[in-house]
């Protein structure tokens, strides 16, 4: 595995990141990989919630998945990789609001 996510991250001249298969924390690659997706997916929903809330349709919904979300995968208190699952299929449910909001066409202006 390689992992690059918290504060006992192995540093060296050669990079940084843990490359054994447990982390200095104790995390498996499994746990790892989930972490990363869930990032990337938050992301993705902290863009569009962004967007919503420029458009003057904030969604407090997907800002505090975005949250919750990092907080997770920053603390490294529960490497429980059922945890990770749960909040990544919670993910479509959390983004629906903003999607549709920044989907919609803009008003015609006149």
């Amino acid at each position: 595995m390689f992992c690059y996510q918290c504060e006992q991250t192995q540093r060296s001249a050669n990079g940084d990141g843990c490359s054994s298969a447990k982390g200095n924390c104790g995390k498996d690659a499994v746990t790892s990989d989930l972490q990363d997706l869930l990032v990337h997916a938050a992301k993705g929903i902290a863009q569009y919630a962004a967007r919503a809330r420029a458009l003057g349709a904030p969604d407090n919904e997907a800002g505090g998945f975005v949250l919750y979300a990092l907080f997770t995968t920053l603390t490294n208190v529960n490497f429980n990789a059922t945890r990770f699952v749960t909040l990544l299929q919670q993910r479509p449910r959390c983004a629906t609001g903003s999607r549709r909001v920044t989907r919609k066409p803009p008003a015609p202006r006149g």
